[in-house]
């Protein structure tokens, strides 16, 4: 009966006009959002196209395989401890949501008493990915939802990274005061997507203590070679986990794939020249230099 009611009443939203509909969907989301924060051990902040889903995957993972839950609960973090009360209450915080609290007084009052993993990553691999996220994997709904441009067929790569809304100024912000909340909480961690690619287990294993649920070595590691680059983009292919986390939107255009590339630095494929030397400009002049995505700490990096 209340899966019929909550089926209805999405039809009925989805009659009403672009703003309504999309100003009262943000409305329940923010609500929901706010709970599940207030419930969280850990919370997980990141910039879209950080490594988000890929953490989330690893977390469902390596508590569903210690607990001998079904393979069915992943990704779906945030109900594992409904399942089993020795899991920590996870939340993957919603960026919309996180964005303002992050960059309000350090430290957040919302945050106190929790565990807190933030992920950067470089920016221009963000950029990148958020740029075909948008063009070829995003939904119109999601589009709206998330004040993404609904059409960048007329908008370049680098357009799009020096647009003011949604471009590499504000997420070097957004990255500033991940940071600055991390120097005032008591129980953080700063995350790169550029470790998680070189050692996953190892820093999954830290994330679940921090958690306040530590899973083995061996545990995480099984969990690692779970979620790997080739095992998630198979999953992605075969519709694996029926979810629309992790679903092409065309099978023929890699490009459309939510595990595209996961590569380190691939923004040196698309920026180049005067374009690159400007941008990483502005990441050398306004990004905090601990982050370690600035000139001088990357010029051993190939390509560069």
């Amino acid at each position: 009966m209340v899966d019929r009611q909550a089926n209805i009443g999405e039809r009925i939203v989805g009659l009403l006009p672009d703003g309504p509909r999309i100003a009262l969907k943000r409305g329940i989301r923010g609500l929901s959002e706010k709970r599940k924060l207030a419930r969280a051990d850990l919370v997980v902040v990141g910039h879209p196209k950080s490594g988000n889903t890929w953490l989330r995957f690893q977390l469902a993972r390596v508590y569903q395989h210690k607990y001998g839950l079904p393979e069915s609960v992943i990704p779906d973090v945030e109900i594992l401890h409904g399942l089993n009360r020795s899991i920590p209450q996870l939340h993957m915080g919603a960026y919309t949501y996180i964005r303002p609290i992050i960059a309000g007084p350090a430290p957040a009052a919302q945050l106190a008493g929790k565990g807190v993993v933030f992920i950067v990553r470089h920016p221009l691999d963000i950029m990148v990915s958020l740029y075909l996220h948008i063009q070829k994997h995003a939904l119109h709904e999601r589009k709206l939802f998330n004040n993404w441009p609904v059409d960048l067929s007329k908008t370049s790569m680098a357009e799009f990274t020096d647009n003011p809304d949604w471009g590499l100024r504000p997420l070097v912000g957004f990255f500033n005061d991940c940071l600055r909340q991390h120097d005032r909480l008591e129980r953080s961690m700063i995350v790169s997507y550029e470790d998680m690619k070189a050692q996953p287990a190892q820093l999954l294993a830290r994330i679940t203590a921090l958690a306040g649920g530590p899973v083995s070595p061996e545990e995480a590691e099984e969990a690692a070679a779970y979620t790997s680059f080739d095992k998630l983009r198979q999953a992605e292919i075969e519709n694996k986990f029926n979810t629309t986390r992790l679903r092409a939107a065309n099978p023929g255009d890699p490009d459309s794939f939510k595990v595209r590339r996961a590569k380190v630095f691939g923004y040196l494929d698309y920026f180049s020249g005067e374009v690159l030397e400007r941008l990483q400009a502005v990441i050398d002049r306004d990004l905090d230099p601990r982050l370690g995505y600035g000139s001088s700490a990357m010029k051993d990096t190939p390509g560069m």
